[in-house]
C-alpha cells in the first residue's frame, strides 16, 4: 500500500505521494491511484507531487511513464512537480526529462494556468503602422542586381590555377582555367599497404 493524498485545485487533480522511497513496492498502488483519478474525477489534467520522495528505482520511473501515457490517452496531462535532484538526474540521464512534464513546484504550475487563462480573453493587436502592405505590382518585388565595377554577368570567369592538397596522396590538383568555377571533388582514397 502506498501512502498518498488526492486533492483538487482549480482544474487540476493533485496526487501527492507521501512516501520517501518510490520503488517496486508502490508501483501497482500508484497505477491504481492514477486509474482512479482519471476515471472518477472526470478531470484530464493531474499534478503528481513528489515533494516527500527522496529516492526512486526503475519501477518508480516506469510508473511515472505509465502515468504520463495514461493521461495522454485520456487527452490530458500528467505534470510532475517537486522532484528531488536525484530523480531529476536519473530522468536527465535516460532522456526522459524531455518527454515528461516536469515543474519545480505546484505554485509554478498554478501560475502558468492563471496566466494562460488571462491571455485567452483578448490577443494583442498589432499597430497598423507596423504592418507593411503588399506591393501593388510585380515591379516593386524585383530584386535589384548589384555588381562590382568592371564585371559583366555575361563575361566568362577566368581564375588563376589553384592548388588543393590531398592529404592522402600529397599531390596537387590544379583547378580548371576556363568557364565558371566548379566544385572540386577530392580524389578517391587509395588503399595504402
Amino acid at each position: 500500500m502506498m501512502k498518498h493524498s488526492v486533492s483538487k485545485r482549480k482544474d487540476l487533480i493533485i496526487l501527492k505521494i507521501e512516501e520517501t522511497v518510490f520503488d517496486v513496492r508502490h508501483a501497482q498502488a500508484f497505477g491504481q491511484s492514477i486509474d482512479n483519478v482519471l476515471e472518477s474525477k472526470g478531470k484530464k489534467n493531474m499534478v503528481i507531487d513528489f515533494s516527500f520522495v527522496k529516492a526512486i528505482d526503475s519501477c518508480g520511473i516506469s510508473s511515472m511513464l505509465l502515468a504520463h501515457r495514461k493521461a495522454n490517452q485520456s487527452e490530458g496531462l500528467a505534470i510532475f512537480v517537486s522532484l528531488c535532484q536525484q530523480i531529476k538526474d536519473l530522468l536527465k540521464l535516460s532522456g526522459l526529462d524531455k518527454q515528461l512534464y516536469i515543474f519545480t513546484s505546484l505554485n509554478e504550475v498554478m501560475t502558468l494556468i492563471d496566466t494562460s487563462g488571462k491571455n485567452k480573453k483578448s490577443p494583442k493587436k498589432t499597430p497598423r503602422n507596423k504592418v507593411s502592405s503588399a506591393p501593388a505590382n510585380n515591379e516593386e518585388c524585383d530584386i535589384e542586381l548589384i555588381s562590382s565595377p568592371g564585371f559583366n554577368n555575361e563575361e566568362e570567369i577566368i581564375e588563376e590555377p589553384a592548388k588543393i592538397e590531398d592529404k592522402t596522396s600529397q599531390k596537387a590538383i590544379p583547378a580548371k582555367k576556363r568557364g565558371r568555377p566548379k566544385k572540386l571533388l577530392p580524389p578517391p582514397i587509395r588503399n595504402q599497404e
